[in-house]
């Protein structure tokens, strides 16, 4: 689900700067693998790679793409909030929630997600207000930092640009710029642990905002997951919330997903729902 998503908007010139910055390093990184090109798969790297995702739930996994594969998530999401406003409901559905992941080199992927469909409905007395808007699309990068080992968790580093395009309520002013980590470790075959911590800016530099997410997954059998996750912000209105679902492995690289949950703060939307699927296509190159 794409909530995850921190939409960043202002006018701070070096935060345009920062942003340009992201930019340009994604695009270097994509020019320096398509120039030098890959090397090709020995026997090893031929064999079928772990299958791993970033949804459900709100945080991301810090497990890359491997290297010359491609990677779809997708989805819907339902969620529903009775603001402060008396009498006053809004529900807002998501989709497709969709990241494309590209494995560029062993520790580094390169994202496309956001550009969603969204639609609103406010319900205030006897009044509904629909409103069809299209998300801000992000490109970013996940960058390996250490590989999961006994008393280590794998980690990665994002670096995200937002660019302003799509609706005019839905985009930031310029490009804009987030950074997150995220990091994952098996406690056993069965009990694993998850959690991010993100910043990105928000009108200008004195809105720098926070955001958090901490997760246990419980692997129920070979094909069948659960996870429960918190998740909310570090600064300015207490928009905490919690949600839980279920992954489905149909095959090696199919999965199927629900999720949902509720809020914990007022803040917050009172609950969301969401359903996806995520595959992966046969090596490219």
């Amino acid at each position: 689900m794409r909530i995850r998503t921190m939409g960043y908007g202002g006018q701070f010139a070096g935060r345009r700067h920062v942003a340009r910055a992201i930019v340009y390093v994604i695009v270097l990184s994509v020019f320096l693998v398509t120039g030098n090109g890959l090397s090709p798969a020995s026997a090893q790297d031929s064999a079928m790679p772990s299958f791993s995702t970033d949804r459900p739930g709100i945080g991301d996994s810090a497990y890359i793409v491997p290297p010359g594969y491609l990677q779809f998530e997708s989805g819907v999401t339902l969620q529903h909030d009775r603001t402060h406003v008396p009498d006053q409901r809004v529900t807002t559905v998501f989709a497709p929630n969709m990241v494309i992941r590209i494995g560029l080199l062993k520790a580094l992927e390169l994202r496309f997600l956001g550009g969603d469909f969204v639609y609103e409905k406010t319900h205030s007395g006897n009044r509904d207000d629909h409103v069809y808007d299209v998300s801000a699309p992000t490109i970013a990068t996940k960058l390996q930092l250490t590989q999961e080992d006994r008393f280590t968790p794998q980690t990665a580093f994002f670096m995200n640009a937002t660019l302003p395009f799509g609706s005019k309520e839905q985009r930031p002013d310029d490009v804009t710029p987030s950074f997150k980590v995220a990091a994952n470790y098996a406690f056993s075959e069965f009990v694993s642990w998850e959690a991010n911590l993100g910043v990105g800016w928000e009108n200008g530099v004195q809105d720098v905002t926070g955001a958090y997410t901490t997760a246990l997954g419980l692997s129920l059998s070979e094909n069948l997951s659960t996870f429960a996750e918190v998740f909310g912000n570090l600064n300015g209105p207490a928009t905490h919330g919690f949600d839980a679902g279920l992954t489905y492995l149909l095959s090696p690289t199919l999965q199927f997903d629900v999720s949902g949950g509720p809020a914990l703060t007022s803040a917050a939307p009172d609950w969301f729902i969401a359903a996806g699927i995520s595959f992966r296509l046969p090596r490219l190159w």
